[in-house]
């Protein structure tokens, strides 16, 4: 199971201080959710730009939300983006369709779910029984989300500060990672091995996210 992290404090902490094979800290994991849902007809066309500048650095990232192939050739040879393995929100069970678009013209997808309701008008059964191909949990911010991510078998999900505590426990670098190697044990159970934080930099003390 991978597990993503988005443009954050979080993510600058954890690619200065550790690496994880199954950890994608921003850029790696590639999203920008702001810009995404503040203007649906316009902000693919700025995401897209965006994410080129950055397309050496880029493993996963999101689809744009309610986007068909055909608008982002527009903007982009697509060629470039074969490298990426794409997360397509879907919004409504028709955006299956999207993610099935991009299979076909040989990208690599996910389907995201999202956590949060108002992002979607069908439940997490509804997803499960439609979707044929690789699960993302989008937004996992609680232990409850967690649980449901692990049940259901998603290939990967991407979190938010909140699974981490308190606010002052996320600036607090010893606590983080713990928290974030907590998080790795709890991934690892059902998959039978242990993920871990390995190749620690060496450095006195660790750097605080803030």
């Amino acid at each position: 199971m991978i597990i993503g992290i988005g443009k954050s404090p979080l993510a600058d902490f954890i690619n200065r201080n550790f690496r994880c094979e199954s950890v994608y800290a921003y850029p790696k994991f590639f999203d920008n959710k702001v810009l995404l849902l503040e203007n649906r007809d316009r902000a693919y066309i700025h995401y897209i730009k965006l994410l080129i500048r950055n397309i050496g650095k880029v493993r996963i990232a999101l689809w744009p939300d309610y986007t068909n192939l055909s608008r982002v050739e527009k903007v982009v040879n697509l060629g470039l983006l074969k490298g990426i393995s794409f997360i397509v929100p879907i919004h409504t069970l028709e955006d299956i369709k999207i993610a099935e678009e991009l299979y076909e013209h040989d990208f690599k997808v996910f389907y995201g779910y999202a956590s949060d309701p108002k992002y979607r008008n069908y439940e997490i059964i509804d997803f499960i029984r439609e979707v044929k191909g690789r699960k993302w949990y989008l937004g996992v911010s609680t232990r409850k989300e967690l649980k449901e991510a692990i049940r259901y078998d998603f290939d990967g999900f991407d979190v938010t500060g909140f699974l981490f505590g308190r606010n002052e426990d996320r600036k607090d670098p010893r606590a983080l990672k713990r928290n974030l190697e907590e998080l790795l044990k709890t991934v690892s159970k059902p998959q039978g091995r242990q993920l871990t934080l390995f190749d620690f930099l060496e450095k006195p003390t660790l750097n605080s996210p803030v």
